[in-house]
């Protein structure tokens, strides 16, 4: 049977992800508003509303469209620009490693959502095209996401969206620079 204590320890509170409700001991770090307080604060807040954003979406369009958030990622990625595109510009768009992305592209032809064929000016890399197939598939999801996308972010005027999109712009300058 467990103890009240053990209780606790091992059952986040429904509160888990607010810092203040468990982290007791975080202020021997980051003394109360302090810039450092601040800046832990953000970039934690930053890199959970990124998990849980992107845990969300890949939730609903599994439920709605059976495809994983990294396929209908990439597929975005390779409609939205030129035609054919290198599999390293899709991995810089995507900002995601080569094995990862050879996964999701063997995927996607085998499903007939890309084409990929020998890149005529380098023997080593892939042209990739989206299939009619491909942009199929983005039609169908695309009003899912929309409609996701608008709920999670009504109230915010659009002026606080483009603030929102400058700042996590820098920030991710910033951290890749």
């Amino acid at each position: 049977m467990k103890t009240q204590n053990e209780a606790d320890v091992l059952e986040p509170t429904p509160h888990a992800r607010d810092l203040d409700s468990w982290a007791r001991y975080y202020h021997d770090y980051y003394p109360p508003n302090s810039r450092r307080d601040l800046e832990y604060r953000l970039s934690r807040i930053l890199v959970m509303a990124g998990r849980i954003w992107a845990t969300h979406a890949d939730n609903v369009l599994r439920a709605e469209a059976g495809q994983s958030r990294a396929r209908w990622q990439t597929l975005f990625a390779i409609d939205f620009g030129e035609q054919p595109v290198t599999m390293t510009d899709i991995g810089v768009r995507l900002n995601v490693q080569w094995p990862t992305l050879v996964r999701v592209l063997e995927g996607l032809e085998k499903d007939g959502l890309i084409s990929r064929v020998d890149n005529p000016r380098d023997g080593r890399s892939r042209l990739v095209s989206i299939t009619e197939a491909g942009r199929t598939l983005l039609r169908e999801v695309r009003p899912t996401l929309d409609i996701e996308r608008a709920r999670l972010l009504a109230g915010l005027s659009d002026e606080e969206l483009a603030q929102c999109c400058e700042t996590l712009h820098l920030l991710m300058e910033r951290a890749s620079s």
